[in-house]
C-alpha cells in the first residue's frame, strides 16, 4: 500500500464521480463507468496525475463477477447447448477481425510482426500486453491500441444502441438497493468474491479476479443458497473504478504518441466492430438469439466491461458473458502458439 498514490487515486475517483453522476443526469446508458472513463480520460490526457491501481480495481471487478454469477439459472445453463453456433461464428470472427486488424497495423500503421500481431489479436487488455511484451512487442503500443479498442467499444455500442431505439432506457431497478440485502446475504456474496478471487488466482484462470467470483456466485445462486445480487450503490462505485482504471491508462504518454496510436486503435476497432455487426446479423436469421445480444457477444470489448453494458442494457448477460469468457479462454490458449507456428516462421 506504501507505493500507492492516494491522492491521484481520490482524484481519479472524485473526477469519476463527477463524470458518472453528469452521464447519469444525461440518462446516458451505463453512465457510472462511462462517465468516469471519459472524466479521468481528459485529465489523464491534459497532464492532470490520476490514478487507479491494479489491486483496487480487481477488488471491484469481483463484485461485477459476483452480479454476473447471479444471473446465471437453471434455464440458462438449459440454454447453453443452443450457443455452440454462435461459439462457432465467434471462432471465425476472432480469425477474420484478427487477420484485417493485423494487415492493417502493419501495411498502414507499420507496426513490426510482433506488435501487430499481439495488437490485433481481441484479447484481454492485460493478457496481450503482457504476453505480446514477452515475445518482443512494443508494451506502450500495445496498451494504447488495446485500450482504445476497450474504450471506444463500450462508449460507442450502448448509444448507439439507445439512438437507434434497440433498448429503451435504463430500467429503474438495475438491482436493489443498499438496505434492502440482508445481513446474511451479505455474507454470502461477500464470501463469494473472496473465496472467488482466491480461486481464481490461485488457479491462475483468464481474468480470475472475475471469473472466480462469477463461478462460485453461479454455484451459490444455482443451488438456491440465495438470490440476493450485489446493491445497485455499490454495483455504481465499481463502475466508477473499472471507468477510472481505462481512463487512467492514457496517463504518462505524449500527446502526439497517444494521438497516433491511438488513432490506429480507434480504426482496428471499428474494423472489429463492424465485423461484430455483420457476424451478428447473420447469425440472427439462423438461431433464436437476439440482434442486440449478439453485436455484445462479438463486440471486441473486455470481458468485464460488455458483461456490465449487457447488465445495464438488460440485454442477456448470460450469453454475453459466456461468449467473451469463450472468446478470452481461446484467444490466450492459442494466441501465442499461432503466434509461434505462424508470425515467428515467416520472420526466419
Amino acid at each position: 500500500m506504501g507505493n500507492f498514490d492516494f491522492r491521484a487515486i481520490g482524484l481519479a475517483v472524485v473526477l469519476g464521480t463527477i463524470g458518472g453522476a453528469i452521464f447519469k443526469y444525461l440518462t446516458v446508458p451505463l453512465p457510472w463507468m462511462l462517465g468516469a472513463m471519459c472524466f479521468t480520460t481528459i485529465a489523464a490526457m491534459s497532464g492532470v496525475k490520476v490514478a487507479m491501481p491494479r489491486q483496487l480495481r480487481n477488488g471491484f471487478v469481483t463484485i461485477l463477477g459476483v452480479l454476473l454469477g447471479s444471473g446465471f439459472t437453471p434455464g440458462v445453463l438449459g440454454r447453453m447447448g443452443e450457443w455452440v453456433f454462435t461459439l462457432a461464428a465467434l471462432v471465425v470472427w476472432v480469425f477474420v477481425a484478427g487477420g484485417v486488424a493485423y494487415v492493417y497495423l502493419r501495411r498502414v500503421a507499420k507496426h513490426d510482426k510482433t506488435t501487430a500481431f499481439f495488437g490485433a489479436t481481441p484479447g484481454g487488455l492485460a493478457e496481450m500486453t503482457l504476453v505480446g511484451s514477452q515475445y518482443g512487442a512494443d508494451p506502450r503500443v500495445l496498451s494504447l491500441v488495446h485500450t482504445m479498442r476497450v474504450m471506444a467499444t463500450v462508449l460507442i455500442v450502448p448509444i448507439w444502441f439507445r439512438l437507434e431505439g434497440l433498448v429503451g432506457p435504463l430500467p429503474a431497478k438495475a438491482t436493489i438497493g443498499i438496505l434492502e440485502v440482508a445481513l446474511r446475504d451479505y455474507g454470502i456474496l461477500a464470501a463469494c468474491a473472496v473465496v472467488g478471487a482466491f480461486i481464481g488466482i490461485k488457479f491462475r484462470l483468464p481474468a480470475g479476479t472475475m471469473l472466480g467470483p462469477m463461478a462460485v456466485s453461479m454455484a451459490v445462486h444455482l443451488t438456491g443458497v440465495s438470490e440476493a445480487q450485489p446493491p445497485y450503490e455499490i454495483v455504481a462505485a465499481a463502475q466508477i473504478v473499472l471507468g477510472c482504471a481505462i481512463g487512467q491508462r492514457f496517463a504518462g504518454s505524449k500527446l502526439s504518441v497517444i494521438a497516433r496510436h491511438a488513432s490506429h486503435g480507434f480504426v482496428v476497432t471499428m474494423i472489429m466492430l463492424g465485423l461484430a455487426i455483420l457476424f451478428a446479423a447473420v447469425m440472427t436469421r439462423v438461431t433464436p438469439e437476439s440482434f442486440e445480444a449478439l453485436v455484445l457477444a462479438y463486440s471486441p470489448g473486455g470481458f468485464a466491461e460488455m458483461s456490465l453494458v449487457a447488465l445495464a442494457l438488460s440485454v442477456d448477460s448470460a450469453l454475453v458473458a459466456s461468449h467473451h469468457l469463450f472468446r478470452i479462454i481461446f484467444i490466450i490458449t492459442l494466441a501465442p502458439l499461432i503466434f509461434r507456428r505462424g508470425v515467428m516462421k515467416s520472420s526466419t
